[in-house]
């Protein structure tokens, strides 16, 4: 039978209960409670949490109901229990107000399959979430045909979503972590060659023409080149400078005489009207979308896409060139042109070095010796015809 007794060494002024373990063993524990009746509900519930477990019924919910006995004798709330489906659910409409919408829509399609693949075990304690279930959901999506590259982001989703609930101390641990992935073989993107991006601009309209030259000279990515605006260009300095959307690093870049020109002639008295107005207006996904705008540039052009099957037997078919080859055909010629690492890096924007910093006056040369190695595509411009054939 439990009792209550104070140390005889008078060292606490807690009470201390001793009872009788699950295993048979007396134990003597401090309360953490002067107060005699406080101490008394606590010992009588660890007296009954040990019986229960001698009978072998003491379960999660059983535990859970002890413990919340035992907050609300001494006058604090229960146990907050919010139930698998709950958590993730209000966890993705926090993601719809802070993420852009395609970003929120892909974890949401996440979550849903992951809810759907719990079945009504998404309706337990969020701390009921074990490694045999991210498990099940990775073999089932496997199982399925989908991509090693697809599976990796799904559960690299679901374990971002319990980080948030472990350091919210809600669960202990995260079992996503736990489970194993295959090494994923991405698909690279293959270069545009100077004399098929001439091609482009000479079947684009002006405002493609001028994300074309932002592409191919600056290395920036569809969004962040329509979402350009005149501020962002500094004609006086040679520079341009924007936040990138992706990942809201800031880069800085010197202008290549090409895109310099280019600008000259477009140059408007409104710092926050956008470069590409109209392109602005649209989103990347669609048939009318810009991806599908840029892709029907490249066959008037006559230029292959290069599509290929992604791997799984859901693997979407995959265009090796794309606006995004752009990208890698700027880091790539920079490369080609014996550009060191840590400018290619400053120029892209991979790097998290300085990413807010303004540029020195030399490291600004030291950029525009860079980009000075790309060659000229626009033929009324000094230095044009430099292209190789």
């Amino acid at each position: 039978m439990a009792s209550l007794h104070k140390d005889p060494r008078n060292k606490s002024p807690n009470f201390y209960c001793a009872f009788t373990l699950s295993d048979g063993r007396r134990a003597l524990r401090s309360t953490k409670f002067s107060d005699r009746k406080k101490a008394w509900d606590v010992c009588l519930q660890w007296e009954k949490a040990a019986e229960e477990g001698r009978k072998g019924t003491f379960h999660e919910a059983q535990s859970r109901k002890v413990l919340n006995s035992i907050l609300e004798s001494t006058g604090q709330g229960p146990m907050q229990s919010e139930s698998i489906h709950d958590y993730f659910t209000h966890w993705i409409t926090g993601k719809e107000l802070s993420k852009k919408s395609s970003t929120a829509e892909r974890y949401a399609i996440v979550v849903e399959r992951f809810l759907l693949s719990l079945g009504q075990r998404a309706k337990h304690p969020l701390s009921a979430l074990t490694v045999r279930d991210l498990e099940k959901f990775r073999n089932e999506s496997i199982g399925k045909g989908k991509a090693t590259k697809t599976v990796a982001l799904e559960i690299k989703v679901i374990r971002t979503v319990l980080n948030g609930a472990r350091r919210q101390g809600l669960i202990l641990t995260n079992p996503a972590e736990a489970i194993e992935l295959e090494t994923v073989v991405s698909h690279t993107r293959h270069v545009f060659t100077p004399q098929q991006v001439q091609l482009l601009l000479t079947v684009a309209d002006d405002e493609w023409r001028t994300a074309i030259l932002c592409g191919y000279y600056l290395g920036a990515r569809l969004l962040d080149v329509t979402h350009l605006k005149w501020e962002d260009v500094d004609l006086a300095l040679g520079t341009i400078s924007y936040v990138q959307r992706k990942t809201g690093k800031k880069v800085t870049a010197p202008l290549h005489p090409d895109l310099e020109a280019h600008f000259l002639k477009l140059a408007g008295d409104d710092p926050r009207a956008y470069l590409c107005p109209m392109l602005q207006r649209r989103g990347p996904g669609g048939r009318k979308g810009l991806s599908q705008t840029f892709a029907c540039i490249m066959r008037k052009a006559g230029i292959d896409q290069q599509k290929i099957k992604g791997t799984g037997k859901e693997g979407r078919m995959f265009s090796q060139l794309s606006f995004h080859a752009l990208r890698h055909t700027f880091a790539s010629a920079l490369a080609n042109a014996g550009i060191s690492a840590e400018v290619r890096q400053k120029l892209t924007g991979h790097s998290s070095k300085h990413e807010h910093s303004k540029y020195t006056h030399l490291e600004l040369e030291s950029l525009q010796a860079a980009i000075s190695v790309l060659p000229h595509l626009l033929t009324n411009q000094p230095g044009a015809g430099r292209v190789k054939k």
